[in-house]
C-alpha cells in the first residue's frame, strides 16, 4: 500500500511537471484520501500479541 502511494504522488508530480495541474490535484486528492484511509486502518486495528 505504501508503494501504491508513492507510486501515485511521484505521477502526481509527473503531473504537474507537464503542466497538467487539474489531473494532478485531482490524483493528490485521491491519494491523500487513500493515506488517511490507510491511517486510520492502522490507527484503529487491534494488534495480535501473544504473551
Amino acid at each position: 500500500m505504501i508503494a501504491l502511494l508513492f507510486a501515485l504522488l511521484t505521477a502526481t508530480m509527473g503531473l504537474n511537471y507537464f503542466n497538467r495541474t487539474t489531473a494532478a490535484n485531482v490524483l493528490f486528492f485521491f491519494t491523500l484520501a487513500l493515506s488517511v484511509y490507510w491511517l486510520k486502518f492502522h490507527a484503529t486495528s487491534h494488534l495480535t500479541i501473544q504473551l
